[in-house]
């Protein structure tokens, strides 16, 4: 398994209930475990502007990378600050790096991504670029024939399910709590959950869900946004998921890929909790669960 990261992802956002550090803590967690070494540590390269054009229109890019407070920027209920946006934009380079590592290798964990609100024309919830939508779109450009996102955060992939309504080469599919944020777009499959679900109920309706994808579509590769916010003290939601459910949704996700030989790209999304170091093991622990596959498989 490789890794993609950068230090420019721990971007200061100031007093705000995301936290950006998880990002140097997952690095330092796997690092000393010996998972992450400097010979499958990757490096992200930002997009150039140009390049943006894949998956936001020119107006809107030009608002990002002037950092200008506009009805587009404005949603993302984020500062309007270029450090902010320089580290989602670099995010899209990451993400789509991880799609490429992970064709030839099997998987690979982006220590970052997974902002599934923005939109082509606006950012929303957290998030200014989608670089789900960045990878993909960047991995059918060069030949990839069939993609599939399995979202697996506490909200919807609004963004993500918007941008491919019309592909059928991209499988959306989101599982999610229904009554929240945001509101909901048409993935390819939905599964919106109900306040207080737990880890038995969750994956009694996720399994059959990813019967259908690998059985069905069949993709060619995953991208897997691994989120930490349906964890039962996150501050954002109401499932009930305990850290040892999360780590078996991670199990049952890749291993359907793995099994397979289906490369998977592993993006983090939200991650909430009351205690920053519930985070920052939940997402810890997806990348655990891939390390012991790979060796299975």
């Amino acid at each position: 398994m490789n890794f993609v990261y950068s230090r420019a992802y721990t971007a200061d956002i100031g007093r705000h209930v995301f936290p950006t550090e998880k990002y140097s803590l997952i690095y330092t967690t796997l690092k000393q475990e010996g998972i992450l070494t400097q010979d499958n540590l990757f490096e992200p390269q930002r997009p150039d502007n140009d390049a943006l054009l894949k998956v936001i229109t020119e107006e809107y890019r030009d608002d990002l990378v002037n950092a200008r407070m506009t009805a587009r920027t404005y949603p993302s209920e984020m500062p309007v600050t270029p450090n902010i946006i320089n580290a989602q934009i670099l995010c899209c380079g990451g993400s789509s790096l991880a799609a490429e590592l992970a064709l030839p290798h099997g998987a690979c964990y982006h220590i970052g991504g997974g902002f599934h609100h923005a939109f082509r024309d606006h950012a929303e919830g957290f998030c200014y670029l989608n670089d789900v939508v960045y990878a993909a779109v960047t991995a059918l450009e060069q030949g990839v024939d069939k993609v599939a996102v399995i979202d697996c955060d506490l909200h919807q992939g609004n963004g993500t399910a918007h941008f491919f309504q019309d592909e059928r080469r991209v499988f959306t599919f989101s599982m999610h709590q229904e009554r929240l944020y945001p509101k909901k777009e048409r993935s390819d499959l939905d599964i919106g959950l109900d306040i207080g679900v737990s880890d038995d109920e969750y994956l009694e309706k996720l399994a059959p869900a990813l019967d259908r994808i690998f059985g069905e579509f069949n993709p060619a590769l995953v991208i897997y946004l691994a989120g930490a916010d349906p964890y039962i003290f996150d501050q954002l939601g109401s499932l009930r998921l305990s850290v040892e459910g999360l780590r078996r949704r991670d199990e049952l996700v890749c291993e359907h890929a793995l099994s397979r030989q289906i490369p998977v790209a592993v993006v983090l999304g939200g991650g909430y909790a009351e205690d920053v170091a519930d985070t920052v093991e939940i997402h810890s622990n997806t990348a655990r669960v891939i390390h012991g596959l790979e060796k299975k498989y």
